[in-house]
């Protein structure tokens, strides 16, 4: 009969299988023992420009509130509401009666200050011959000389007179003073026109078509890079050399329209720590209008020779951010890198790799770092968007 076993043989054992099973090596989807099977490829390569991408507001560059220069009664509306109208176009004709007989009951007394002057005239001709025939005295000639001046004034006053009462008979019609679209009329014809001041009676609102101006708001951080880059020589002043800039609308595709920035504030804005840009954008089919959200593209560096690898290849660590790369002996290091734009579906690479460094692209989730892989060398394809997205 066989003695029974000692429990101690039986933990001893249990341990030993353990231990032998911890220092195995891993089991890969291969097969047992076999490394992964990795596609691997350098970087692409390509000039690029880094951009700066701004939510951006439409404006007109020309917004005017419409209002009549002089009060009277609306005769005429000579537009359609909504539409486009042309340069010195009549909007709103006033009554014109009482200007018109402003101008005539004036230009009389124009006529009367007329007759006087040159009776004024002929006087003074007559008395200067009979002063140098010393047949008058001194003080008739400065008598008649005082005389005419008073008359020549009086003329000049008439004519004044005259000329205003003219303006004030042209601005009875009231006239688009730029190229645009007008909105609805807030009078209708019989109405009471309040003329003559900014708190007159508000007619219409006019905005210029083409161009229009995109606005938006760069932040502190922001600004101090583009200053810090001008300073560097590596990129020009928007203030010395306007920037070219890209504009999209919500429901665009790429940037279809081109402008540049015409104006950079001269200060930023204390309650919000940002500062106020302004460009210009063609706008001959009319599809901007004020009051529109848009994208403004503004280049901020470039252009220079960027890497950029697959999007999904960048990892997180708790050290930031890696990319798996091989080494010479086919086993894998992890690089941290700094990234930069995404570029049609590719991230750019700002340091941590080279050029010519061969980035592990699939079967990541087997891949540890030291650990060995099966390579297989691919060429990645160069995107096709133009620029950071």
């Amino acid at each position: 009969m066989s003695s029974p076993r000692s429990p101690w043989l039986l933990v001893s054992a249990f341990i030993s299988l353990t231990c032998a099973a911890a220092l195995a090596p891993p089991a890969f989807s291969q097969g047992w023992g076999q490394p992964p099977e990795v596609d691997v490829a350098k970087p692409v390569v390509m000039p690029l420009t880094d951009y700066d991408i701004y939510t951006s507001r439409i404006e007109a560059v020309n917004d005017v509130e419409i209002r009549a220069k002089v009060s009277g009664t609306l005769q005429e509306i000579r537009f359609r509401e909504g539409d486009t109208v042309v340069e010195d176009q009549i909007l709103y004709v006033l009554d014109d009666r009482r200007a018109r007989a402003d101008v005539a009951q004036l230009m009389a007394q124009e006529g009367q200050a007329e007759q006087s002057l040159a009776l004024a005239q002929t006087t003074f001709e007559r008395v200067r011959t009979l002063a140098n025939r010393q047949a008058v005295s001194r003080e008739e000639l400065d008598q008649a000389r005082a005389e005419l001046a008073i008359a020549e004034a009086v003329l000049e006053g008439a004519a004044a007179s005259v000329a205003r009462a003219e303006i004030e008979l042209d601005d009875t019609i009231i006239r688009a003073p730029f190229t645009g679209r007008i909105g609805a009329s807030n009078v209708d014809v019989g109405a009471l026109i309040d003329g003559g001041s900014t708190s007159g009676t508000l007619l219409a609102k006019l905005v210029s078509i083409d161009p229009v101006e995109v606005v938006f708001d760069a932040s502190e951080a922001d600004y101090l890079a583009y200053v810090r880059l001008d300073l560097a020589g590596e990129a020009r002043s928007s203030r010395s050399a306007p920037a070219q800039v890209n504009v999209r609308l919500s429901d665009e595709d790429g940037w279809p329209h081109a402008g540049e920035i015409n104006f950079v504030d001269n200060r930023l804005d204390p309650a919000s720590g940002t500062i106020r840009i302004r460009a210009s954008v063609a706008n001959a089919d009319g599809i901007f209008a004020p009051g529109l959200f848009a994208d403004t593209r503004v280049p901020r560096f470039g252009p220079y020779d960027a890497m950029l690898v697959p999007d999904e290849v960048v990892l997180s660590d708790q050290a930031g951010r890696i990319v798996y790369t091989l080494n010479d002996d086919d086993t894998v290091t992890a690089s941290s890198v700094v990234v930069g734009q995404l570029v049609d579906g590719m991230r750019v690479i700002r340091s941590g790799i080279e050029s010519d460094d061969l980035v592990v692209l699939s079967s990541l989730m087997m891949v540890q770092p030291g650990g060995a892989v099966v390579p297989t060398e691919v060429t990645l394809a160069v995107p096709q968007a133009e620029a950071a997205q």
